[in-house]
């Protein structure tokens, strides 16, 4: 990041999907300061309390995209009013995959139901949009079937979330002499969407540490 570039800033626990747009224009002491936000759908400034949770992104000279946790530290006023953020580590900046949403591989418990199939398995992969899982032997599913899902998503602070979801198949595959069924969401709530794109961005968070 250098200073002028544009981000992009999402709360990480709200209740609506808002996208806020800043500047920075200023980094020191381990901090960033911005400009006040301005909501991309309403053009108005946004106050940002002390201690909110927000994930960053934002696009390099080279045209690479890049997003971080971070939390507000506080306001200052020099010349300009500005409102200070932790500045990440290299470490915990994350590279974004140009697609809607990153998919992470990881096995994680769940269960599969539908009006005539009901079993446990684990995921081959899970994103925000979507996940593949381990299909059982003998079982089957058609493209469009629908599906209730139950899944366990183990957080890096330690807790299990808990989310229950339905989803549509969009299709089947061999891999590794395994058949993998993939599905994607449907009608997921802003808050379990966010929830989804937290524990993927946390996956990313560890794979990178490794």
């Amino acid at each position: 990041m250098k200073i002028g570039t544009v981000l992009t800033i999402e709360p990480m626990h709200a209740s609506n999907q808002d996208k806020y747009k800043s500047r920075l224009v200023e980094m020191s002491g381990g901090k960033l300061y911005i400009d006040y936000p301005i909501n991309m759908m309403t053009n108005k400034t946004v106050f940002l309390i002390d201690g909110m949770q927000l994930r960053v992104s934002y696009t390099n000279d080279q045209n690479d995209a890049y997003s971080f946790e971070t939390e507000v530290k506080g306001r200052k006023n020099i010349n300009i009013p500005m409102i200070l953020l932790d500045q990440p580590d290299e470490k915990d900046l994350i590279k974004v995959q140009r697609r809607q949403f990153v998919r992470v591989n990881t096995s994680i418990d769940l269960s599969v139901k539908s009006k005539s199939i009901s079993f446990h398995t684990v995921t081959e992969d899970v994103s925000a949009g979507g996940l593949s899982f381990i299909m059982k032997e003998g079982l089957d599913f058609h493209t469009a079937d629908p599906v209730t899902l139950m899944m366990v998503l183990p957080m890096r602070n330690g807790e299990n979330q808990y989310l229950k979801a339905d989803g549509e198949i969009t299709r089947s595959k061999m891999v590794n002499g395994v058949k993998v069924g993939m599905l994607k969401f449907k009608n997921l709530t802003a808050l379990e969407r966010q929830l989804l794109l937290r524990y993927t961005f946390e996956c990313q968070l560890k794979m990178k540490e490794k």
